[in-house]
């Protein structure tokens, strides 16, 4: 489960795009959700709020496109999985 602050930052930045958050399997760019700009913010925010370092090389559609994949990622990075 992603932290109240990472799934605040989904909510708000659906109210903007004026969609909802896909589900848990579906694509967050797709969506309309993320698109480049904000997948900056939002890794950010994914590196403060868990305490992570996200290495360039990470950043590929297949950890952050779903926040089933954006979950598993964060599990991964944290040695949980």
């Amino acid at each position: 489960m992603l932290p109240e602050t990472i799934t605040s930052f989904l909510h708000q930045a659906a109210q903007q795009s004026r969609t909802k958050i896909p589900e848990r399997e579906e694509s967050l760019f797709l969506s309309g959700l993320l698109d480049s700009f904000s997948l900056v913010d939002f890794v950010t925010l994914i590196e403060s709020e868990c305490d992570l370092n996200i290495d360039d090389n990470d950043l590929r559609p297949e950890n952050f496109d779903t926040i089933a994949k954006v979950e598993s990622f964060i599990a991964r990075a944290k040695g949980l999985q």
